[in-house]
C-alpha cells in the first residue's frame, strides 16, 4: 500500500510588518503588496512563449457576464520580483468578454495572458481591480514560474465541457471535470485517494511544537487521462500525478454536494470548536444526538436568547463558509489556520503579502488598537497555497475577548 507523509511543521519568521511579537511594530522594509480584503485570487497555466493567469473575483452581488464588464476595469503590471516593483516590465488592460471569462454564482474568473520575459525564472503579476458600480479598488497579486517542472503549472481542472476553468481545490460529490493543459497535451496521471479526517487548527497562542508529520495511506488508485471527463464519486483527498517519483502533483478535496456550506449536524458541531471550551468539544464531538446538542450549545450560550441565537449562528456559518470557499486547500478551509483566524476574528484591516509571508492587520477594536497574525507558506505536495501562522501566547488578550464576544452574541 502506498504510503505518503504530509509534512506539516512549523517555522517562525520575521514578518514584512510585524516583529517577533504580534503587536504593532515598525516596518522593516522588506518588500510589499497591500491588498484589501479577500475579494480575489489567482493561479496561472504555462502556455508556452507566456503565462495565462486565471483571476477569480468574489463579487457581492448578482451580476451577467455583459454587466461584469461594464462594471469592472482591470489592468496588470508585471515585474521581476516583489523587490522591484518601480520596474515594470510589462503592462495592459483586460478586457471582459464570453471568451475569457466564466460566472459561477458569485464567483467571477476571468484569464489573461502574459508574454515571458527573457532570462528569468519567475515573475509577479499585480492586478489592479476596479469596481466602477461602488467605487472599489483592489490589487491581487499572483507569483509565477516562467519556468518550472511542477505538474500544476501546466494542468488544472476545467468543468465537464473542457471549456470552463475551475480555478479551485475542491469539488463536490459526482462533479464531472476534466484536466487538461493550455496545449491539450495527452496525459497519462496516476491518483491516489485518502480518506482522512485532518485535525482542525490548534489555538494561535499553542506555541509548543507540532506533532510528528502525519502518514496518509491510500484507500484506492485508479488513472485518468488528460483531456477526458471523469466522475468524482466519493468524498476523499485526491492526488493527481503523472510519475509517482514527483514531489508535487495536484490536489483537491472532494465533499458532500452542500460544500462549501456545511447543512448537516453532525459537520455543522465541528467549527465551534474555536469557540468552545474543552468540555463543550468534547461533548459536541462524542454526541449521539448532534442536532440536539447543537440547538442545546447555542441556547445555552446565549442564556435563551432564540432571536440572538439565530443572528449569532447565521453570522458564524457565513464565516464557515466563506472560509470553506476561499481558503481550502488539502483539508476543507475551516481547519486551516487562515479559516480559524477569520472565522473568529473576520476580514483583517488589511493583508500585506510578499513571496512567501502574509500578514492580516487588524485596527479599530475596543479590545486592541492594532494585531498582525502573519502566516507563512510552507511547502506541501498536494496544494500550493498552504500556509501556517506563527503562533505567540501573546494571542490571548486578543483572542480570549473576541471569541466571548461570540458567546454574548455581539459579534454578527
Amino acid at each position: 500500500m502506498k504510503k505518503i507523509l504530509l509534512f506539516v511543521p512549523i517555522i517562525l519568521f520575521l514578518a514584512s510588518c510585524s516583529s517577533t511579537s504580534p503587536k504593532k511594530a515598525k516596518e522593516q522594509g522588506e518588500s510589499k503588496v497591500l491588498l484589501q480584503r479577500f475579494l480575489s485570487k489567482s493561479r496561472f497555466l504555462d502556455n508556452g512563449s507566456s503565462v495565462r493567469i486565471f483571476l477569480s473575483i468574489d463579487i457581492d452581488r448578482t451580476f451577467t457576464l455583459a454587466e461584469a464588464s461594464k462594471d469592472f476595469v482591470i489592468s496588470y503590471n508585471l515585474y521581476p520580483d516583489y523587490s522591484a516593483k518601480q520596474n515594470s516590465l510589462n503592462s495592459g488592460n483586460v478586457s471582459i468578454t464570453a471568451d475569457n471569462a466564466s460566472q459561477e454564482g458569485g464567483l467571477l474568473t476571468v484569464w489573461f495572458d502574459i508574454s515571458k520575459p527573457k532570462d528569468l525564472l519567475t515573475g509577479l503579476a499585480l492586478t489592479e481591480i476596479k469596481d466602477l458600480r461602488t467605487g472599489n479598488k483592489i490589487f491581487n497579486d499572483c507569483f509565477l514560474r516562467f519556468q518550472s517542472g511542477k505538474v500544476g503549472d501546466y494542468f488544472m481542472f476545467y468543468d465537464k465541457t473542457g471549456k470552463t476553468p475551475l480555478a479551485r481545490n475542491y469539488f463536490t460529490v459526482q462533479d464531472t471535470v476534466v484536466l487538461k493543459s493550455l496545449s491539450d497535451k495527452q496525459q497519462t496521471f496516476k491518483v491516489f485517494k485518502y480518506r482522512y479526517d485532518f485535525e482542525a487548527a490548534i489555538s494561535p497562542m499553542s506555541t509548543t511544537p507540532r506533532a510528528a508529520s502525519k502518514s496518509l495511506f491510500v484507500d484506492s488508485s485508479f488513472t485518468v487521462t488528460s483531456n477526458k471527463p471523469f466522475v468524482l464519486k466519493s468524498d476523499a483527498l485526491y492526488y493527481f500525478t503523472r510519475d509517482t517519483t514527483e514531489s508535487y502533483g495536484i490536489g483537491m478535496v472532494v465533499a458532500d454536494k452542500r460544500f462549501p456550506k456545511m447543512t448537516r449536524p453532525e459537520k455543522l458541531v465541528r467549527p465551534l470548536i474555536y469557540v468552545s471550551t474543552n468540555a463543550e468539544t468534547s461533548d459536541l464531538y462524542n454526541s449521539r444526538d448532534p442536532k440536539r446538542s447543537l440547538d442545546n450549545y447555542w441556547l445555552n450560550i446565549m442564556q435563551g436568547n432564540q432571536g440572538t441565537a439565530k443572528r449569532t449562528i447565521k453570522s458564524y456559518y457565513q464565516r464557515v463558509e466563506q472560509a470553506n470557499r476561499l481558503f481550502t486547500t488539502y483539508k476543507e478551509g475551516w481547519k486551516t489556520d487562515k479559516g480559524m483566524v477569520y472565522i473568529v476574528m473576520g476580514d483583517p484591516t488589511r493583508i500585506t503579502r510578499t513571496k512567501d509571508k502574509e500578514v492580516w492587520t487588524y485596527t479599530r477594536n475596543s479590545q486592541y488598537s492594532e494585531v498582525n497574525f502573519t502566516f507563512t507558506r510552507r511547502a506541501n505536495q498536494f496544494a500550493d497555497d498552504h500556509y501556517e501562522l506563527q503562533r505567540y501566547a501573546e494571542y490571548q488578550s486578543i483572542w480570549f475577548p473576541t471569541v466571548e464576544q461570540w458567546r454574548n452574541g455581539d459579534k454578527i
